[in-house]
């Protein structure tokens, strides 16, 4: 793609950011992927690592519209990725996984965490809305990216079917990210009743030799919760 063509789409995108921030001053409930571009935009923009993120937007030979989407349906879950694409929830996704490699260290904790927090809560609402298949999440999680695996306890958040002891055990003992050890803990909390005796002896396996870091606040009193009530 010729540079002229991507600069002259980030002038673009600067105009329609401006646009948006008027619009959601005087707007009682803004849309959440309008939220997410208005944090993420205006830092994106003025960053010189802009540029090759915004190929991200393309369109696809498969017809999905962004490259997170189409690494999901790459990876085995075609009907996950039909039911994402062109979505808001998509958008959120892709914004977060641009600032949460882009935009890292305690400066920009605040907004990795905003759009984080989107992030969850719109995928936890979307899997009430849409009937996604257990399969194809058991199958794409293993391989995904930390963004995409982030997404996917979202949507297990919002529909216990998706929910699966190896896979929180494999979030827990080897995650991508802190976020996603903190959302898969929470969901064996929440979950490890529905589960086989099988099943739970691994679960509590990982979460007994959970390696939390230096954090010594949320995760840690999620593990300490587990531990008490088993």
């Amino acid at each position: 793609m010729n540079r002229w063509w991507l600069w002259a789409v980030g002038g673009a995108g600067v105009a329609a950011l401006l646009v948006a921030g008027w619009k959601t001053f005087f707007s009682p409930d803004p849309g959440a992927a309008l939220v997410v571009m208005l944090i993420a935009g205006g830092l994106l923009l003025l960053s010189p690592f802009v540029l090759p993120h915004l190929e991200a937007l393309l369109v696809g030979a498969g017809g999905f519209e962004l490259r997170l989407v189409r690494q999901i349906a790459r990876h085995g879950a075609p009907g996950t990725a039909r039911l994402l694409d062109n979505t808001e929830l998509a958008e959120i996704a892709e914004a977060y996984g641009v600032i949460h490699t882009q935009l890292v260290g305690g400066t920009y904790y605040t907004v990795r965490k905003q759009v984080q927090d989107h992030l969850l809560t719109r995928a936890a609402a979307f899997a009430g809305q849409r009937t996604f298949d257990p399969a194809e999440i058991r199958a794409v999680f293993p391989v995904a990216s930390g963004p995409v695996r982030v997404l996917l306890l979202g949507l297990m958040q919002g529909d216990p079917r998706l929910v699966d002891a190896a896979t929180l055990t494999s979030a827990i003992s080897v995650p991508v990210t802190a976020t996603e050890q903190h959302q898969a803990l929470v969901l064996a909390e929440a979950n490890l009743r529905r589960f086989t005796e099988a099943e739970r002896a691994p679960l509590l396996a990982a979460v007994d030799a959970a390696d939390l870091g230096a954090d010594d606040g949320d995760r840690r009193k999620i593990v300490d919760r587990i531990k008490a009530a088993h």
